[in-house]
């Protein structure tokens, strides 16, 4: 007899066991690949849509940057819109918690991780940086600028420095979260894509940082917190000096709040200012030595020594001493600069009929006026001169704050003159002064560095004339290793012609011609002074006039040695120096040099060096 218990473990035995997808296991296979087939299509779908976006944002930063240059403001910010729209859009597509969730899978992950964080910061960049920037450019235009009493609008430029303030921190973030991006184990492509916006934000910050830095200087300068008092020196180039042409003429500039006002020129002569038996600031190391009695002395000769720090610093101790108060700054101007920057400006009309413009302000100012004004009374023929020559620079400033300029033109004369060493400013302020600095401005001594030697060629009128109207100049540049410690060997060359004509003496002025009699010399005939500044650590070796070797003094201004002799050259001929240097040290670098801005541009050329012609010390 079989038991029931059999019964039941035979029935049991016989039931068909569940196929294999009626197990819940399966489906959970099944659902789990599908949702990571899915999700892979997702994030792959939307990740090539992301890259999409992303190449095309990234470019239209250059297309901006050039833009905004240019100064097309609409179309910058058409181009900004565009990338933010891009930038956008990639964001949005990497940020869902799908694409989260899909960066902890191995690999795939980092490549991810830096796909979303590109775009998370290209997006913020754009938004919190870009845009702002664009509509600040869009709004700084002289229309803006200019207030009510013709002078400056300040408030622009506070708000305009605030945004460029964020937009220099964000910029800082940006870069910080892209230099944190793992591309140890990312994709070719998508490393090069994060090293290209790294080095993007990089060559945005400088510049951007710089622009910060001005507009929370200027404003003050410009007397939002207090009144300004700034001196333009005006150089008269026809009579060199080292920084450019003797400081004849002076004027008040006063900034309050951004409404300006220009005082009357002053004459350095005529007793306006007093002469001193001692420099009335401090000398430096060497500088008693060079310069003698001309230094801090006159007033009608403070630039020359070739840095304006310390003629400003004359100027502004001469400056308290004569009238006394205590000046803000100092600005630095010549006749050539003042042409650049009448190419802005409508011609300016004078009282004696002669129309200002940016061609005839120079032959004017620097010969048409002693021409003009030539008589047997000297003194008479000055004080004529001087008139015209202080209203030709009080008409012409007056245009120029008039807030009729075209910014446009304004600026690029600005920056030839800048470029030239024609247009200088100084501050006694720390910030300002820094701030001068990194626009160069501030006319230092010839500055090397790792990869530049500069010497410096500063002439000196020494007849007391105005004969460098018609001084051209050219200066050559040679070096070779020729010495068996490897230090580079320098020789300087300059050349001076004189274009007088032959009958100077008879149809030149004697306002022009100068002091020939007291200096023992025929008319015509002008006498520089000639400096050689060399590198700090160099030694200056030797040096010669028309071919023939000169015995040299040892000077030196703090730690630069110097070259100082004298040229002569009769009306229609030319005379040429040449000062041999040897480096400080092995490493080869390039030659250039600073010279002094005359009335016609100087030729700075590079020449072969011929060892077997090098002197050996």
């Amino acid at each position: 007899m079989v038991s029931e218990t059999t019964i039941g473990a035979q029935k049991s035995a016989k039931r068909p066991r569940p196929r294999f997808y009626r197990r819940w296991w399966f489906w959970t296979i099944i659902g789990v690949v599908v949702v990571v087939a899915l999700a892979s299509a997702w994030v792959g779908v939307r990740g090539w849509q992301a890259k999409t976006e992303l190449e095309a944002a990234i470019p239209l930063a250059a297309t901006i940057k050039s833009q905004a240059i240019a100064g097309d403001t609409e179309a910058a910010k058409a181009s900004v819109t565009e990338m933010a729209s891009h930038a956008a859009r990639a964001r949005e597509l990497t940020g869902d918690p799908v694409w989260r969730a899909a960066e902890f899978v191995p690999f795939v992950g980092v490549n991810l991780n830096a796909v979303r964080t590109l775009a998370a910061v290209a997006d913020d960049v754009i938004t919190d940086a870009a845009m702002p920037m664009v509509e600040v450019v869009a709004n700084l235009t002289p229309a803006t600028l200019k207030s009510v009493d013709g002078g400056i609008d300040l408030e622009p430029l506070v708000s305009a420095g605030q945004v460029l303030s964020e937009a220099s921190t964000v910029l800082t973030a940006a870069g910080q979260r892209i230099n944190g991006v793992d591309t140890s184990a990312t994709m070719a492509p998508l490393t090069a894509a994060v090293g290209k916006f790294d080095s993007l934000l990089a060559s945005l910050a400088p510049p951007l940082a710089s622009a910060s830095q001005a507009l929370d200087v200027i404003p003050d300068a410009l007397g939002a917190s207090a009144p300004r008092d700034y001196v333009i020196v005006f150089q008269n180039s026809a009579e060199a000096r080292a920084l450019g042409g003797t400081s004849l003429s002076f004027a008040l500039l006063t900034i309050d709040n951004g409404s300006i006002s220009l005082g009357k020129a002053v004459p350095a002569g005529f007793g306006n200012f007093a002469y001193y038996q001692e420099s009335v600031i401090a000398m430096p190391d060497g500088v008693a030595e060079l310069y003698g009695s001309e230094f801090g002395r006159a007033m009608s000769n403070v630039t020359v020594r070739p840095s304006f720090e310390s003629a400003a610093e004359v100027t502004q101790e001469m400056w308290k001493r004569q009238f006394g108060t205590t000046i803000d700054g100092v600005i630095g101007v010549d006749p050539v600069a003042l042409s650049y920057l009448l190419r802005g400006t409508a011609p300016v009309t004078l009282s004696t009929g002669d129309v200002l413009t940016s061609e005839s302000l120079v032959p004017l100012l620097l010969n048409e006026i002693y021409m003009r004004f030539w008589s047997d009374n000297v003194g008479a023929d000055n004080a004529a001169q001087d008139v015209v020559y202080a209203e030709i620079v009080q008409r012409t400033f007056e245009q120029l704050i008039g807030g009729k300029s075209d910014l446009k033109a304004l600026m690029s004369a600005v920056t030839q003159a800048v470029d030239e060493r024609r247009l200088l400013l100084w501050s006694p302020v720390e910030k300002e002064q820094a701030l001068f600095t990194s626009l160069g401005v501030t006319g230092p001594l010839p500055q090397s560095d790792e990869t530049t030697d500069r010497v410096g060629v500063y002439l000196q009128e020494n007849v007391g004339s105005k004969m460098n109207y018609f001084l051209h100049q050219s200066v050559g540049l040679g070096q070779a290793v020729c010495r068996d410690d490897q230090r580079a060997s320098y020789r300087i060359d300059l050349e001076l012609t004189n274009d007088l004509p032959l009958d100077a003496a008879t149809s030149i002025s004697p306002s022009i011609l100068g002091q020939f009699v007291r200096e023992n010399l025929k008319p015509g005939v002008q006498r520089m002074i000639v400096m050689v500044y060399a590198p700090s650590g160099s030694q200056i070796v030797g040096a010669a006039i028309d071919g023939v070797y000169v015995e040299l003094e040892e000077y030196h201004d703090t730690a630069y040695p110097v070259a100082k002799v004298v040229l002569t050259m009769k009306p229609g001929t030319t005379s040429k120096l040449s000062v041999d240097v040897v480096a400080a040290g092995t490493d080869q670098k390039v030659l250039a040099a600073e010279v002094t801005p005359m009335v016609n541009p100087t030729a700075i050329s590079d020449v072969p060096l011929d060892c077997a012609r090098v002197p050996v010390q």
